[in-house]
């Protein structure tokens, strides 16, 4: 038995391996048994003929199944043409989205960047307001703290004054007292002894005075 190695079409090829499997046979099998059933009992013009019709035949097919593909082919790449359309168009909408949203991002940026600088050079201007107001409240609290030491040592020192003006008084006064209780004391010994020299003399018939006297200054 003879071999042959042949070319067949893809589409030849697939008819084939679904015949074979249907048949549960091998494909090399089913080709042999076509030959077979084409060239028992026929002549070579037969045969030509056949060769011819199975050329045309897949001619056909082939040209058939190109311009499925050539169809298939430029409806893919239209497809594919439509959709880098939309991909195109898309991609250019979403930029110009994304480049209206920086702009105004941009923008709102800025806006608030200028508010940010004037809210700083007010708050700038306030503390250095602050720190004049501050200032002088120091210098007016180092005069004031000034002021209250000058008055604290004058009052310490009318104070200490005082307290020499009562001590001065309280000595005067404790002498005042000793005087007075020595002239008590001399008050009651001038008393008792009058007491003891009026006990001593006779009844007195004129005036002490008079006695004392003499009758000195009466009229003659």
């Amino acid at each position: 038995m003879a071999r042959f190695n042949i070319t067949l079409s893809n589409l030849i090829a697939e008819k084939l391996d679904n015949d074979a499997a249907r048949q549960k046979i091998a494909r090399s099998t089913l080709i042999a048994r076509h030959i077979e059933e084409h060239y028992e009992g026929r002549s070579a013009a037969d045969f030509e003929e056949d060769i011819r019709q199975v050329r045309s035949e897949t001619a056909e097919v082939v040209q058939r199944v190109r311009s499925e593909f050539d169809k298939r082919t430029q409806t893919l790449v239209a497809e594919n043409e439509a959709e880098k359309q939309q991909i195109r168009a898309d991609c250019e909408k979403r930029i110009e989205e994304i480049t209206a949203d920086s702009a105004a991002s941009v923008q709102q940026f800025e806006n608030e960047l200028e508010q940010l600088e004037t809210v700083t050079r007010n708050l700038d201007r306030d503390l250095k307001a602050a720190e004049q107001r501050n200032a002088a409240a120091v210098e007016k609290y180092h005069q004031l703290e000034t002021s209250k030491n000058t008055v604290v040592t004058g009052l310490q020192h009318e104070a200490e004054l005082l307290q020499q003006t009562v001590s001065n008084f309280e000595t005067l006064l404790h002498m005042e007292r000793e005087i007075n209780s020595e002239l008590r004391r001399d008050k009651e010994s001038i008393q008792r002894q009058l007491e003891l020299v009026t006990l001593r003399l006779p009844a007195p018939q004129v005036g002490f005075w008079e006695r004392l006297l003499g009758g000195f200054g009466r009229e003659k």
